[in-house]
């Protein structure tokens, strides 16, 4: 088994009710992995030597991630913070690929990852 991955970046807003800091609405750049699993069969073509082209998957991912990006998520789920969007993009894309880690950067030096 092999695996592949690409990087997103994706603007969005969103607040955490309560928060000291955060409880008000505010936004954010984040910085997107998302890594796949795959064989490679070989072959004569190139499609025998590639998990998935890098071109098919980034409009896969960018299918779900437009959900996300310039988009206030308390619209989309009860309590947006960095673990729930993180575990919100890996279970989106594991309807259609083999998704084996998302990490998802809040900003600069504030990660989550959701890993098989």
């Amino acid at each position: 088994m092999m695996t592949i991955g690409m990087e997103f970046h994706i603007d969005y807003a969103h607040k955490l009710v309560g928060h000291p800091t955060c409880g008000v609405d505010h936004g954010h750049t984040a910085r997107v992995l998302v890594e796949i699993r795959g064989e490679v069969k070989g072959g004569p073509s190139w499609r025998d030597n590639v998990i998935m082209d890098f071109n098919e998957l980034k409009q896969i991912v960018w299918k779900h991630l437009s959900k996300l990006d310039h988009h206030n998520l308390n619209e989309l789920m009860p309590v947006p913070s960095a673990e729930n969007i993180c575990k919100w993009i890996f279970d989106s894309l594991s309807s259609e690929l083999d998704v084996v880690r998302v990490t998802f950067y809040e900003g600069e030096g504030k990660w989550c990852t959701v890993s098989k």
